[in-house]
């Protein structure tokens, strides 16, 4: 009776972490995501400077 009792708590402990784990995979995907476009969004509206062209100093 007693090994039917601990063999039941450990499928409760071990649903709980997967339930956890889980939890926190999608929450950290959807910040990825939202991170990924604020990111590509930045990108977009300041570009990169173009290189600096050298001037030729009038002799």
């Amino acid at each position: 009776m007693r090994r039917k009792t601990n063999i039941q708590m450990t499928k409760i402990v071990l649903v709980i972490s997967f339930i956890i784990l889980f939890g926190r995979m999608i929450y950290a995907g959807v910040g990825a995501i939202f991170h990924h476009q604020d990111k590509q969004k930045n990108q977009i509206e300041q570009p990169v400077a173009p290189a600096a062209t050298t001037k030729k100093l009038p002799d």
